[in-house]
Formats: C-alpha cells, sequence, structure tokens
C-alpha cells in the first residue's frame, strides 16, 4: 500500500502498514518485509534532524555500534538507511506497551513493580554502557513493557547534544541544564525518576522552572516506601559524582533492598505484576500527548520524543533469516515471528546507503569443512567474547543469558553471566560461573557450587553453554546437509541423527528434535571479516507451529579469562 512519509520516500523493501507515532524526531511506522514478512518499526527522521550535521554525524557513528547492541532489555537496531531523499532507523517490532501510557493509565505500580522496571532498565542500560552508548534521555516514553513483563529500552542517542534536558526535562540530571554532555551519570539519574515516578504516579520534579528544581530542590525520598529512599537518594544525588559508578553497581545496590524488603522472589512478582498492568493498559484509549514544556534552561529547538515501537540490530536477521524476537499481542507473551519466509532470499540492496552489511544471493554451495577450520583458527586467537542468548518456542520454558565465555583448549568453555528462564525454579535472575564441570550460582553475597547440568540454575547453566558455544556453531557446518551463502550469512540445514553424535552440543540437538518431532536442524550463522561469529540462529521444527528456536549474538571477541569464585 502506498505510504507517503518524508518528501515520498520510504525505506525500499518494505510495505508500510500504519503509523505508530509522530513527533518533532519523525515518524514511526509499522512495516512489513517484503521478503520475508517480518514486521519492523521504521522511524523516518525529521527534516529538522537530517539538516544537522553534527547531529547526523553521532549518530551514524552511533549506529554502528548499536548494531551490535545485543540485551533482551533493549530493543533491536536493525539498519539506518540514508538517501538524497530522507533517513530512516529500521529497528525490532515490539508489540508492548509504553511505560508513559501504563502510567497514564494505570497510575503507580506499586513497589515491586517499580523495582522490576528499574531493574530491567538498569540491565539494558549496562549492556549499552558496555559498548560506550549513552541513551542521553532516558523517559517514560523510551521504555517499553511487553507481554512477559519486561523493560525493553528505545530510542538511543536520538537526543542532538545540549537538547537532552529539553527533550526529557522530568528526568534530566542538573548537570545537563548546566551544559554538560549526557553521561551514564545522567542515564542514571533519569531511571531513577523514572522509578520514582513508578512508586508515586509522578516524576521528582515539577513546576515551571526544572532547572532549578532539579539543581536545588530537595530528593522527595520520604514519598517512597522506606526500604527503597536510598535508592532514591542514590539515584537523584545533585552532585554526578555521588550517584552508583555504573548501572551494574546500581543494580546490586537494587537487589539487596529488594529482597532485604521483600523476600527472594521479589522479582518474579514484580515481572507478574508489571504483565498485568500493560495488559491492562493496553485495553485503555491512548493518553493524549503532552504539551511541549515551558520549563526554564537553554532555550533551543530539539526533536521531541514519540511514543516508538521499536529498538536496534543489523539488518541481516530480518533481511536473510527472519528471526526477529517480536512481543506478542501483550495478553500474550513473547514469541519469535517467523512468517513463512525464513528460507527465501535476503532482499536486494537498495540504492540507499546503509550503516550495516546488506547480504545477496550467492549462487552455489558452500564447503562446510574449511569453514568450520576458520572459524576454529579465528577464535583461536581470541578466545573468548560477550555474549547474548535467547530461547523460545514449544516444549520448553523461554530462558535468556548475557555475559562473557572463554574458550580453554581441551575443555568446555568458561562462562560468566547472568541468566533466568520462565519456569518455576528459574525465573529470578541470578548470576552464574561456569568452569569445567562445575557450575557457581550466587546467592546473596555467597557463590554455591554445584554440578553442571543439575536441575534449576546448574541445568539451564549447561543448556546456555551448549547453545552458545563456538562448537555449537562449528557442529552445525560440519553436519549440514546444505549450505549456502548469502553475504556474510551461511544458512543450511544438518539432520538430528547426524548432530547427536556430536560430543558437547550433539545433546542439545537431539533434545530439541525430541522435543519436537523434526529431523533436521535449520540454522544461519553470521561472520565478521576474520570469520569469528557475530549471530547464530537455529530452529528445530516449521516456521510456524511447534518449534523451538535459539539465537546468540557474540561481540568484543579477545582473551576473557573466567575463573571460579572463592
Amino acid at each position: 500500500m502506498a505510504f507517503t512519509v518524508v518528501n515520498g520516500w520510504t525505506v525500499p523493501g518494505f510495505t508500510h502498514e500504519r503509523e505508530l507515532g509522530d513527533g518533532a524526531a519523525g515518524r514511526v511506522v509499522l512495516a512489513v518485509d517484503d521478503m520475508t514478512s517480518t514486521k519492523v518499526a521504521i522511524k523516518y527522521l525529521a527534516g529538522a534532524l537530517r539538516a544537522d550535521e553534527a547531529f547526523m554525524a553521532r549518530f551514524r557513528a552511533a549506529a554502528r555500534t548499536l548494531s551490535q547492541l545485543e540485551d533482551p532489555n533493549v530493543a533491536d537496531f536493525y539498519d539506518f538507511v540514508e538517501a538524497p531523499e530522507g533517513a530512516a532507523v529500521v529497528m525490532q517490532y515490539v508489540d508492548g506497551v509504553a511505560l508513559r501510557r501504563m502510567l497514564a493509565a494505570q497510575g503507580p505500580t506499586g513497589p515491586l513493580a517499580a523495582l522490576s522496571l528499574l531493574g530491567g532498565v538498569l540491565l539494558g542500560l549496562a549492556a549499552a554502557h558496555a559498548l560506550d552508548v549513552v541513551h542521553g534521555a532516558v523517559r517514560p516514553s523510551a521504555v517499553l513493557v511487553d507481554g512477559e513483563g519486561n523493560a525493553r529500552l528505545t530510542d538511543f542517542a536520538t537526543a542532538p547534544a545540549g537538547a537532552e534536558a529539553q527533550l526529557a526535562p522530568a528526568y534530566a540530571a542538573p548537570e545537563l541544564w548546566e551544559g554538560a554532555s549526557a553521561t551514564v551519570a545522567t542515564d542514571l539519574y533519569a531511571a531513577t525518576a523514572i522509578f520514582f515516578e513508578c512508586l508515586t504516579g509522578r516524576p521528582p520534579f515539577a513546576g515551571r522552572n526544572m532547572a532549578r528544581l532539579h539543581r536545588e530542590a530537595p530528593i522527595p525520598a520520604e514519598e517512597v516506601p522506606g526500604p527503597l529512599r536510598a535508592l532514591i537518594e542514590q539515584g537523584l544525588a545533585k552532585d554526578p559524582e555521588s550517584r552508583p559508578k555504573s548501572a551494574a553497581d546500581y543494580l546490586g545496590a537494587l537487589e539487596e533492598a529488594a529482597v532485604s524488603a521483600y523476600g527472594p522472589s521479589w522479582e518474579a512478582q514484580g515481572r507478574g505484576r508489571l504483565t498485568e498492568l500493560a495488559a491492562q493498559a493496553a485495553l485503555q484509549p491512548e493518553p493524549p500527548r503532552s504539551k511541549p514544556s515551558r520549563s526554564s534552561g537553554r532555550n533551543q529547538v530539539i526533536a521531541t520524543g514519540q511514543q516508538p515501537a521499536g529498538g536496534s540490530r543489523s539488518r541481516w536477521i530480518a533481511g536473510g533469516v527472519a528471526a526477529l524476537v517480536v512481543a506478542g499481542a501483550v495478553a500474550g507473551g513473547v514469541a519469535f515471528a517467523n512468517s513463512g519466509g525464513d528460507d527465501g532470499p535476503p532482499p536486494t540492496p537498495s540504492p540507499a546507503q546503509s550503516s550495516t552489511p546488506q547480504p545477496s544471493q550467492a549462487p552455489g554451495g558452500v564447503d562446510p569443512a574449511p569453514l568450520a577450520a576458520r572459524i576454529v583458527q579465528a577464535t583461536d586467537q581470541a578466545p573468548g567474547a560477550r555474549f547474548a542468548y535467547r530461547r523460545t518456542g514449544c516444549c520448553g520454558a523461554p530462558a535468556a543469558a548475557q555475559g562473557d565465555f572463554g574458550l580453554v583448549k581441551g575443555a568446555e568453555p568458561s562462562y560468566a553471566m547472568r541468566m533466568w528462564g520462565t519456569g518455576k525454579a528459574v525465573r529470578k535472575r541470578m548470576q552464574a560461573v561456569v568452569v569445567g564441570d562445575r557450575v557457581y550460582v550466587r546467592a546473596g553475597k555467597k557463590w554455591r557450587p554445584a554440578p553442571a547440568g543439575g536441575r534449576g540454575y546448574p541445568g539451564l547453566a549447561e543448556q546456555v553453554r551448549r547453545g552458545s558455544s563456538v562448537s555449537a556453531v562449528t557442529t552445525l557446518l560440519e553436519a549440514a546437509s546444505t549450505l549456502s551463502k548469502a553475504g556474510g550469512v551461511y544458512k543450511g540445514e544438518a539432520p538430528v541423527a547426524k548432530l547427536a553424535q556430536r560430543p558437547g552440543s550433539g545433546a542439545l540437538y537431539a533434545e530439541m528434535a525430541r522435543a519436537t518431532g523434526v529431523q533436521q536442524i535449520s540454522f544461519a550463522v553470521r561472520l565478521d571479516g576474520s570469520y569469528r561469529p557475530v549471530k547464530l540462529w537455529l530452529r528445530a521444527g516449521p516456521a510456524k507451529g511447534r518449534n523451538q528456536i535459539i539465537t546468540t549474538s557474540y561481540s568484543s571477541w579477545g582473551r576473557k579469562a573466567i575463573k571460579p569464585p572463592r
């Protein structure tokens, strides 16, 4: 269908369905990839931003990093496309509810849901900060709550430098009003202001002179429950040096306060409450958009926020294999959107210039043996990486993990990670270290060892290791019955009978086959220029129906020394 967005230009290769949001930064539309039938969100940047050369230069650089940002609490950034007629961001479509809408419809969330939401925001910020990406304008319209109660951050790096305070005045740290650049500390301040609003129903400061209030007004910590006041005081400290040093440090303080006040099941209860609130808010009319702020500060024309439905990652997965994580209807939970187009060819590159690789179909087959050997050689030179893992589908509870792994010669890789699932025994996010045949799970301030592969978290840790290791990639390639290449993406199938004979990850594939009743595992792997894995996607079962899907992304390859905790 025709859909005029900016001067009649639309991103080639997509059919637009409807508008999702509008603001001075641009319009966001729901679109479908013509080749794969995958839903995406496309943000068309407004002319004022495109005319700002300094902003565009910074955003181009940020886009390259955002395409590598893989985290369950960050909506995926697929591509940044520029053409003479316009510029647009192609991003993950998350069919969730913006926190702005949820607060407008429901009011305060209660302490458990507020803690769960702050925890998700901090996890997303921690992943971004690890790649030296600062959000710059964390606010309720940039936080989506999906059907499983996950908080998903969007709109990274879309605030022009110097305009962050005016873009989100109720959440802007004191130093932003004084002309300082956005930093980790300003992101944590904004996250705390959102936390305060979840607890009380309003931001911590509101009035005609927001700059003065943020700089001088007392922190209203007495308005929140007693056990949570220290978190508010730390996060809203006037001096950035007095705030937590990192999102990870703040998350640790949050967990200690939450367990002390509400017990070890606080997170499962909070996530459940967030799910309920999001479902209820989805049934309410969209609240009216707030008027532009008149608060004092430096006066300048800025891009005001809108309510997007997406976030960030390289488009190979949308165009090449369509294994896009999409949050399902709020009442229905998260599902992978595979619309029968997984085995089709990737889209043909358009004349528009893209910041990420645009694969093109290569004719003929690929010999898997030398390819697997090159991967082993490349990873031997950089034996470790950051990773993010997600499992979904039927016949097993969804699960996720993120962290680092190190390759060990002649032994299983070692892992240091946070992991969680939806089963009763693994709902809480837990820190774990896996070395050899032992799994160490952190309980409070102590590490508890257990054999790898046991019940609960030790079993989940072993599943993560089997599904995300380099040997999982090479096993698929070496057993492949078909293998083709499209750009940097290798796609193929491997028979379960052959996979199951391989040590280590072979047991994972046999398990998936038993659960789904299939004889073949479909897979795709993207490699970087040095033949190191960037993304692994595998599926047992059809694109629609009874299937299991595992995705793992890899970044920051290098030497990772992981030792048992003391």
